[in-house]
């Protein structure tokens, strides 16, 4: 699949599917701790937006996220960098 950079949309929509989070209390200030997010659930995120949209990226470059926006923010980047 060709790398492009996903909106927050369907972001949201693949952390919810992915980490069991309901999708309407998703936002970007949410801290990842308080939604139950695990680091297993952050790889299965990561599987399915590799998946879906063309970004690989390591867990342990996403050690500092702490919410959703950081984490998503990430992700964004590096789509960008390697597009």
């Amino acid at each position: 699949m060709a790398l492009r950079v996903p909106s927050d949309d369907e972001l949201f929509d693949v952390i919810a599917k992915e980490a069991l989070v309901d999708r309407a209390i998703l936002n970007r200030e949410a801290a990842l701790e308080d939604l139950g997010i695990a680091s297993l659930d952050v790889i299965s995120i990561l599987f399915e937006v590799e998946e879906r949209f063309g970004i690989v990226i390591e867990e342990s470059e996403l050690g500092d996220c702490k919410t959703l926006g950081q984490l998503m923010d990430k992700l964004k980047a590096r789509a960008e960098t390697t597009a």
